[in-house]
C-alpha cells in the first residue's frame, strides 16, 4: 500500500521538476531573455510591496529581478528606457503568460483561455 505524499512533498516535487530556464528572444532587439521556468509567489508579493500597489510597475519589478538579458540584470530605469514597447510586451506576455511545460517558452494568455 503506498503511502499518500503530503501536500509540501507534492509542492517540493513540483518545484523540482520544474527548474531550469525559460527563455525568450525579444523580436525587436534579438536580446535572449532568460527566467527560471518556477517562480514562486513570494517575488512576486515582494514586487507588489515595492510598487505600492502599482501593478504595471509591479510587473516591471518582478521581471528585473528575475529575468536575465543576454545574462545580465537590467535595472527599472534602464527596463522602462532602453526596452522597446514589443519587446517589453512580449517579454511580460512569457513571463506572466501560460509557459510550454516542454519548451518553457512563453505564450500569452489570452491565446490559451477558450
Amino acid at each position: 500500500m503506498s503511502e499518500k505524499k503530503s501536500v509540501i512533498e507534492r509542492l517540493k516535487a513540483f518545484r523540482d521538476a520544474h527548474e531550469g530556464k525559460a527563455e525568450l528572444t525579444l523580436p525587436r532587439t534579438g536580446v535572449r531573455a532568460a527566467w527560471p521556468k518556477f517562480m514562486n509567489h513570494g517575488g512576486w508579493q515582494k514586487a507588489l510591496r515595492l510598487a505600492q500597489g502599482d501593478f504595471a510597475r509591479a510587473q516591471v519589478l518582478y521581471i528585473v529581478s528575475n529575468v536575465r538579458f543576454d545574462g545580465e540584470k537590467l535595472t527599472e530605469a534602464d527596463y522602462n528606457t532602453l526596452l522597446p514597447l514589443e519587446d517589453a510586451l512580449a517579454l511580460t506576455a512569457a513571463v506572466f503568460g501560460q509557459q510550454d511545460e516542454e519548451t518553457g517558452e512563453g505564450e500569452p494568455a489570452e491565446k490559451n483561455a477558450a
